[in-house]
């Protein structure tokens, strides 16, 4: 049990108002002795406790069903146009970009490569410079 002061005391009611259920529980003992035995805390208890019966008092009306009415006519109304949108848009992405890769695909198969004169070698069997001058000489 922890030890009560006046300002400890009134932190509490404060914040968790009279009712002592609802204060902390390490501290609830010792806070109900010190209720007792304090006049100042019994007279901050009384004046709590007359706030909570207020508080606890008030009710809301229940609203009418004009407002409720307007309420729900007043909601945004979902739509199906703005997710559609985004569908088509992105399926026109997904056309442009796969005509972009057929096009590249069929340019590319179109074009013959270039072999002409061309002769590979392997490291060892390339020919020198002079080997050149003597095929290019016959």
């Amino acid at each position: 049990m922890s030890k009560m002061d006046l300002a400890r005391f009134e932190t509490l009611v404060a914040a968790y108002g009279a009712t002592p259920n609802r204060w902390p529980e390490e501290e609830r003992d010792a806070a109900e002795a010190f209720a007792r035995s304090d006049a100042r805390a019994a007279a901050l208890l009384a004046e709590a406790d007359a706030v909570d019966a207020l508080l606890f008092a008030h009710r809301v009306p229940e609203p009418t069903r004009t407002l409720r009415a307007m309420v729900i006519e007043g909601a945004p109304k979902r739509r199906l146009g703005g997710r559609l949108r985004l569908w088509w848009s992105g399926i026109a992405l997904a056309l442009a970009a796969g005509s972009g890769v057929l096009a590249g695909s069929a340019a590319t198969a179109a074009l013959e490569p270039v072999t002409t004169n061309v002769v590979l070698y392997d490291h060892e069997d390339a020919p020198t410079y002079e080997d050149s001058a003597e095929e290019n000489a016959q």
